[in-house]
């Protein structure tokens, strides 16, 4: 593993994760033993429009209970379950970060899912699955911090099956530069890897990914950072939420994100993809 490679993993692998959102649960008044899947999107669904976007990503992808997925990039799992319990679908979440698997494994242990959702620490780059081995894929907002991107979508089309349906969910770059940093996939540019939504397009159709779909989302990102102010002095931050991921310095994030979208240095993009 590269040097960039080695900060990527260790800025997505906070210490204690899993008894950290555990206490954040307890001091909200959650009993573990009652959790439900709206009551962890706080934390699990770390992604622009959050819960929003992931069940119109559900809509879109067309997946079905006789299905198995593999959620590429799955974080501690807030959307691989969402989309398990929705459609019903089998699903395999992969992360680079073992901290990430490992709280993704229990809080599906917590939530009694585990015979229908499991997880692995994997590089997304050199995956362990054999050939055509999914019915279907999803990524989240993973590319931003893969250099190599045609590596890694021809990794998602070796192990989807032919006829198989890829849904990605992901941040570009815009029309203007440099982005400003930090951001919540990103503490500086050493560990951002943005291309403009052509360039993106052109590597997935390169590795042989018929485009169904291609929407800009851009528009939904900017308003749902609309609301971001420059944070000053000490930030107020909730027991539970996306801050245990990635630090607590997550309010400048958001407000940079916010910058960058309204500045057209970021876009953000959906796309439907087909194996032929």
């Amino acid at each position: 593993m590269n040097k960039t490679m080695d900060h990527i993993q260790s800025y997505y692998s906070p210490d204690n994760l899993y008894q950290k959102i555990m206490d954040g649960l307890a001091l909200i008044g959650k009993d573990q033993s009652g959790l439900t899947l709206d009551d962890l999107q706080p934390v699990d669904e770390f992604h622009i429009r959050g819960d929003t976007a992931t069940r119109e990503l559900i809509k879109l992808s067309g997946f079905t209970s006789d299905m198995h997925v593999l959620d590429v990039g799955c974080g501690v799992g807030g959307s691989t379950r969402r989309l398990s319990h929705d459609t019903g679908c089998r699903a395999t979440g992969i992360d680079l970060s073992e901290h990430y698997i490992d709280t993704a494994t229990k809080l599906t242990e917590l939530l009694n899912m585990q015979e229908r959702v499991q997880f692995k620490a994997e590089n997304a780059l050199d995956l362990s699955f054999d050939d055509n081995s999914f019915d279907g894929v999803w990524s989240i907002q993973m590319n931003m911090n893969i250099e190599d991107k045609q590596l890694w979508v021809d990794e998602l089309f070796r192990v989807v099956k032919p006829g198989g349906r890829v849904v990605l969910y992901e941040v570009c770059g815009g029309e203007n530069t440099p982005v400003y940093f930090p951001v919540p996939w990103a503490q500086n540019e050493t560990m951002s890897a943005l291309v403009p939504p052509e360039s993106f397009k052109e590597i997935i159709q390169s590795s042989g990914f018929a485009i169904e779909t291609w929407t800009d989302k851009t528009d939904l990102a900017r308003a749902a950072f609309s609301h971001m102010k420059e944070p000053v002095g000490e930030p107020e931050l909730p027991e539970i939420g996306v801050h245990l991921l990635v630090g607590n310095d997550i309010l400048t994030k958001a407000y940079n994100l916010h910058r960058n979208l309204e500045e057209c240095r970021v876009s953000l993009v959906e796309s439907l993809l087909l194996k032929p």
